[in-house]
């Protein structure tokens, strides 16, 4: 059974996650409640996730730009259940008249499912207007537990409005006030890395504009956190997000990162739990190492390194997974593991003078000086913040 989620304006995927996609080969007219009746488009997709698989149904209005995400009552199944779940969304599609052409999404050449992520209106962050439809700029997205302020990742989610009750009065943002506030998120997009005071400047204008721009309240929350660390302030940005648009796994990360920095192990780990149940969320392995790191520092130091290894099987080249596995068997006094995933680590992220350091210091410890000196020698050679720190250890 499918059901319309209003808060749901696009879905988000990437092309791993993607198991099949459909589109229709007409376009019905339909009259779907809450919007304007006129010819629709449907799309098919099918998602793999770290929960199991789901399929959504996304209809698409061009001539109103609008849309209806419908969701299935089962979000999750096992993959021996899929087919029945991929069967019975093309029934539903059929039985309002449309068309439905397989489009071998997986089969396709890299270059063309590129095309169809970044064309196809079911993957854009809101309806795209017939008009104007162009390509969709990727979107910032975070969801990292904070290394350092500049390891801020990128944001991302859908687009969530509600209405603004001021004494007096209900005020529904225009379409203008939307489009300026999109603007502005934008553009606080654009200067986050190098000008946060601006960026933070450009996120508040955005709410002032559209409270109900879920992205903007995401964002805001991470640069309270991450740079001007507000742990406070970003976990009531967070939950504003939340509460705007509670399909949010970005968000639902990144509080659990604050309730993490807090060590608040058990509200960490729920948070963690409920992204990783949303089959849309495009960066699982980021909650999947965070929940590790929250189980072990909580003292479940199996579940933690589970956790970890799922995250780097999910992602072979994300740093950070690698790196609290090398910190727990480091913990642990497994030296030959610590510097097995500190290598990891380095391999992940060459450029980072940190992941050079980090082996060196693990070569060190288990008696290869020769090694451990070459690290270090690269590690001064990105002359990043870890130099300093590269050439003390060098000289020891």
């Amino acid at each position: 059974m499918f059901t319309i989620d209003e808060r749901l304006r696009g879905l988000p995927a990437t092309k791993d996650q993607i198991v099949a996609l459909y589109e229709s080969l007409n376009q019905p007219h339909l009259a779907v409640p809450g919007r304007q009746a006129g010819p629709a488009r449907a799309f098919i997709l099918g998602l793999r996730g770290p929960q199991g698989f789901a399929v959504f149904v996304y209809l698409y209005m061009p001539d109103s730009a609008q849309c209806a995400v419908y969701v299935p009552s089962n979000r999750a199944v096992s993959s021996d259940k899929y087919q029945a779940e991929e069967g019975e969304a093309l029934g539903f599609v059929e039985s309002m008249g449309f068309i439905m052409d397989n489009l071998n999404f997986r089969g396709r050449a890299p270059e063309e499912q590129d095309e169809l992520l970044t064309t196809m209106p079911l993957f854009q962050r809101e309806p795209p207007r017939l008009s104007t439809a162009k390509k969709a700029p990727a979107d910032p997205r975070v969801g990292t537990a904070p290394l350092t302020a500049s390891a801020l990742g990128k944001l991302f989610s859908a687009f969530s409005l509600i209405a603004l009750v001021l004494p007096g009065c209900a005020h529904v943002p225009t379409e203008k006030e939307r489009d300026a506030a999109g603007i502005h998120y934008d553009m606080g997009v654009e200067a986050q890395l190098k000008d946060p005071p601006t960026a933070m400047r450009e996120y508040e204008m955005a709410i002032e504009l559209d409270p109900g721009l879920a992205e903007a309240w995401h964002a805001k929350g991470v640069l309270e956190h991450m740079v001007f660390g507000k742990l406070d302030a970003a976990r009531a940005s967070y939950q504003k997000a939340l509460e705007l648009n509670p399909r949010f796994p970005a968000a639902l990360t990144n509080l659990g990162n604050v309730y993490l920095e807090q060590k608040r192990y058990d509200d960490a780990i729920k948070q963690y739990e409920l992204a990783l149940n949303d089959m849309t969320y495009r960066e699982p392995w980021i909650a999947q190492a965070n929940l590790g790191w929250a189980r072990y520092k909580q003292g479940d130091s199996r579940g933690g390194i589970e956790s970890l290894k799922s995250s780097v099987t999910n992602n072979p080249k994300f740093c950070f997974g690698f790196l609290k596995l090398a910190n727990i068997y480091e913990e642990q006094g497994n030296l030959p593991e610590a510097c097995r995933n500190y290598t990891k680590y380095r391999e992940s992220c060459p450029d980072l003078g940190d992941a050079h350091m980090r082996e060196g210091v693990c070569f060190s410890k288990t008696g290869k000086a020769e090694e451990a000196k070459a690290a270090f020698d690269v590690c001064i050679a990105k002359n990043d913040n870890s130099k300093d720190d590269c050439v003390r250890l060098k000289g020891q």
